[in-house]
């Protein structure tokens, strides 16, 4: 699979890097969006950067269309490149995670996918990144390896022994959890794994988002902390939360 992913900073960079470093048997490209586009762009801006990231990706691609987009976005106003990187790119499907409700609002969101529906293209706004579990085509195939944490572990009295990552976040974060909870008691792993997940640099914001109810670093340690707990069952063990 040919993946092009747009980043603006560091956040989005390390998760290029995870992907990549991860995936071996994808073709990545991986290229960097300005920072410092104003909240509400003038068309003539998002036009000319628009440009200059097309002809950057078509020299970089050697004018094959990717499979998959993935767009990564630290600020508002980059969300308004999205249809326009997506129509003159024309990938097989966007994915554009939504980890921080003050970049991308519900209604820009709405904005943004009517466009995308128009342009005929597959498109997800996973939200966080690691609630991403399916998708259509080249989607799918992205989401069998990340997204939604999925785990497989070993169990010797009554600790983890050993753990397998079969989808991890595509920060990275799951591998690192996953390596904290070895040797740990099965009732204090989930809990460990999402505390882990807390405190691993990731683009997962405090900001509550108001459809959730929750800010996304919970919904994301959340995430961990089940799929934890699901493995864990699965091994034949018994994930209890232990007392306060």
């Amino acid at each position: 699979m040919r993946i092009l992913v747009f980043f603006q900073g560091w956040y989005g960079e390390r998760i290029a890097n995870n992907i990549g470093c991860r995936s071996p048997d994808w073709e990545q490209v991986s290229l960097r969006l300005p920072k410092g586009i104003p909240l509400l762009p003038e068309e003539e801006v998002i036009e000319e950067i628009s440009r200059e990231a097309l002809e950057e990706a078509r020299s970089a691609l050697g004018r094959r269309r990717p499979d998959l987009l993935l767009i990564l976005l630290e600020e508002p106003g980059a969300c308004f490149l999205i249809p326009e990187l997506a129509e003159g790119l024309g990938p097989g499907g966007l994915i554009c995670p939504v980890d921080d409700y003050r970049v991308m609002p519900r209604g820009l969101e709405r904005q943004i996918s009517e466009e995308l529906v128009e342009l005929g293209i597959p498109f997800v706004f996973p939200r966080p990144f690691c609630s991403l579990s399916s998708g259509r085509g080249p989607i799918g195939v992205f989401a069998e390896r990340f997204g939604r944490p999925k785990l497989e572990v070993e169990l010797e009295g009554g600790r983890i022994s050993d753990v397998r990552v079969l989808r991890g976040a595509p920060c990275g974060s799951t591998h690192y959890a996953a390596q904290r909870i070895i040797g740990v008691e099965a009732s204090r792993a989930p809990g460990l794994a999402g505390l882990s997940v807390q405190i691993y640099p990731c683009l997962a914001s405090h900001v509550e988002d108001p459809l959730l109810g929750e800010d996304m670093i919970h919904v994301s340690a959340s995430l961990a902390k089940a799929a934890v707990e699901e493995a864990i069952l699965r091994a034949g063990g018994e994930a209890v939360r232990p007392c306060r």
